[in-house]
This record gives structure tokens, C-alpha cells and sequence, in this order.
């Protein structure tokens, strides 16, 4: 923890430095008799809480002093005091112009000067107590984030893996019952026939291939692009829903898509398919989460825009204006997977929002285009 605050005393007239020094006992002073040299000891040291500074100086005046400190983004927040005989109106205008936080004309009333000093030193303690405080919360902000990105991913394997079970489904059923079938009329000791055992083979490898495919489909819509470029709204979306068709399907869920788009878009369609799939597993959660009897899904693409709408009964009012905030929940799906969507539209040129409709929720995406 710090101790004393430091002074920096920057005065061409070795005397009055002195008279400073036996004043300001109290903190640690550092003493300057030009504006150079001032400027090297400030680059030197990390830790000087204010600058007492003379104007009147051979070479490099107090004026010009300050302008370079306060244009350089380490010294511009060190508090500067303005200690001249120049007592001008138009001089104290010009050093407060410059950014300085007081001026004090010569000859000083020492009580005076000691008082504005000691005023000063505490406001930069309180504003380093601030900067101090932001920093941590800053820093615990981060920690949450990252914990709020894990718990997504955790999240998205165990959605990956719930579509692949439902993808699969079928395929096993029927890798089962073919040789289920097998099985019967060999224990039978019926004649199996090369063409029918090919058929059954044949038909094997295709489910096989068909799973596999799978398998891939999934690793590529999971696996971060990083890559921007133009392409259709329309195909992004087919493509989640080839990934998410079985787990609807096995739910009743039923999706419309109507399409007007003849333009692309520009961004990375890998993530914005991600955002997509997002925005449809909170509608699947809320069907479940509400018992919808007949769960409809619409979705509209046109240029640069798409529209998902469900009959799910809407957002929570309490919770609307706050849907895309992180760590906000209720009967409404994962909140932390829509401040994630929305962070990843942004990322790509993008804005989304969400309205209550007469059925239930609507979300809206549009890519933003910026006119040079």
C-alpha cells in the first residue's frame, strides 16, 4: 500500500522551491528548477500525485509544461497547480484552458496554499480509489463472462448431442431391424439369398454414411470460422435446420420459412447460423417449458433481414428491455445464449431485437450496411 503522496515542485528560483519544501513536509517532494528537467522526472517516475508548477521559466515555460503533459494519455490525469506571479485574468484563463486544476498567484498566503494542496491530494486519492474499484469490477466482469462462455459451450455440446441422439434415431432403428431380420432366418436356417444379403448390406453402408455425414455436419457448424464473407440468409438457415429438424420433429415443433431474399449478406455465416440456432432452442424451451399443445416456428428471410417468430406466449414483460443482457433468466430460455447471439451479431455488422406479438415472441436480425 501507498504511503505518502508525491509532489513534483518545478520552480526556476531555488528559494522558493525551498520555501515549498519546509511547507509541504508532510508528503514526499520532489523538486525541479526547470521545465525539462520536470519532464524527464515525470517520465522516470510512475507515482507523482500533483505538480506544483511555476510559469515564469528560462526555455520551456509552465504553460508549455502543461500542454505536453496533458496531451501525453500516462501524465494527462496528473493534477496540475499553477503557482505564478502572473496574475493576469487572461493568464489564469489560459491555465485552466490548458487543464490545469487551480492556480494560485505569488505572493501565496501559506495556509492557503497548504489547504488547496491538501484539497487536491485527496480528490486524486478518491479518483485512484475509483480507477482502482472500475478496474476490479472490470476484472470480475470478465471472470463472469468467461464463465458465462464456458456454461455456453458446456450448454451447446449437450444440444449437440441431444440432435445427434434424435438424428440417429431413425438410422439405428433401422440398422436394428435389418439385422434383427438376419438373425431370424439364420436361427430359422432359411435360406438368406445374395441379392437380398447385398440389399441389406447395401442398405447398412447407407445409414452408416448417412450417420457419418451427420457426425460432420455437426462438426462443422460447431467449429469457429473466423472467416467473413458474403453469403444467403436463407441457405444459413436450411442448414440449421438440417441439424435441428430430427429434435423438432420428435417434438411436434413445426417450422414455415417464406423467402423474398435475392441479395447476400456479408459477415460469417458459421457464426450467424449459430446465432439462428440460438434463437430457435430458446423457442423449443419455452414450448416445453409452457406445454404449447401445437408449437409453430415462422421464419421470414429478405434482404439482409430475418424474422423468427413463435406461439410460445411472448417474453416475460419484467424482462424484455433485458432479454439480450447476460445472466437474465426467467420463463424465457437461456438468457446468457441470447447475449452471446447478440454479441456475435454485432461482432458481424448486425443488430437484434425482440417484440411480444399476439402469439408470442419475434425476434428480428438485420445487417447494418454503412454508406461511405
Amino acid at each position: 500500500m501507498k504511503g505518502k503522496q508525491t509532489i513534483l515542485i518545478v520552480d526556476d528560483v531555488k528559494e522558493n522551491i525551498d520555501v515549498l519544501m519546509e511547507l509541504l513536509v508532510d508528503y514526499d517532494l520532489i523538486p525541479a528548477l526547470d521545465g525539462q528537467t520536470a519532464l524527464e522526472i515525470i517520465d522516470s517516475e510512475e507515482n507523482i500525485d500533483l505538480i506544483l508548477l511555476d510559469i515564469m521559466m528560462p526555455d520551456m515555460d509552465g504553460f508549455e509544461v502543461c500542454e505536453i503533459l496533458k496531451k501525453d494519455k500516462k501524465t494527462k490525469h496528473i493534477p496540475i497547480i499553477f503557482l505564478s506571479a502572473k496574475n493576469k485574468a487572461e493568464d489564469i484563463q489560459k491555465g485552466f484552458e490548458l487543464g490545469a486544476v487551480d492556480y494560485v498567484t505569488k505572493p501565496f498566503n501559506p495556509k492557503e496554499l497548504i489547504s488547496r494542496t491538501n484539497t487536491h491530494l485527496k480528490l486524486r486519492a478518491y479518483e485512484q480509489d475509483l480507477e482502482a474499484k472500475v478496474e476490479e469490477e472490470i476484472q470480475k466482469n470478465k471472470l463472469k463472462e468467461q464463465l458465462m462462455y464456458q456454461h455456453s459451450k458446456q450448454a451447446a455440446l449437450g444440444e449437440l448431442l441431444m440432435n445427434i441422439a434424435h438424428q440417429w434415431k431413425q438410422p439405428l432403428a433401422s440398422l436394428g431391424s435389418i439385422n434383427i431380420l438376419n438373425k431370424v432366418k439364420l436361427e430359422a436356417d432359411k435360406e438368406i439369398k445374395q441379392k437380398e444379403l447385398l440389399e441389406s448390406i447395401q442398405k447398412s453402408e447407407e445409414l452408416i454414411i448417412f450417420m457419418s455425414d451427420t457426425i460432420e455436419t455437426f462438426k462443422h457448424f460447431y467449429k469457429p470460422s473466423n472467416e467473413n464473407k458474403n453469403f444467403f440468409i436463407h441457405e444459413a438457415v436450411i442448414d440449421v435446420l438440417s441439424i435441428i429438424i430430427a429434435t423438432f420433429y420428435f417434438e411436434n415443433i413445426k417450422i414455415f420459412i417464406e423467402t423474398t431474399e435475392d441479395k447476400e449478406s456479408f459477415g460469417d455465416a458459421n457464426e450467424f447460423s449459430q446465432v439462428v440456432f440460438s434463437v430457435l432452442n430458446n423457442a423449443r424451451e419455452i414450448f416445453k417449458l409452457r406445454n404449447i399443445i401445437e408449437p409453430e416456428i415462422h421464419i421470414v428471410v429478405a434482404n439482409q433481414q430475418l424474422s423468427i417468430s413463435d406461439n410460445g406466449g411472448g417474453i416475460d414483460n419484467d424482462i424484455i428491455d433485458d432479454i439480450f443482457l447476460p445472466f437474465v433468466s426467467g420463463q424465457n430460455g437461456t438468457g446468457s445464449g441470447l447475449y452471446i447471439a447478440k454479441n456475435i451479431l454485432e461482432k458481424n455488422n448486425a443488430a437484434i431485437s425482440a417484440k411480444n406479438t399476439d402469439m408470442g415472441a419475434k425476434f428480428c436480425i438485420e445487417f447494418i450496411t454503412w454508406i461511405d
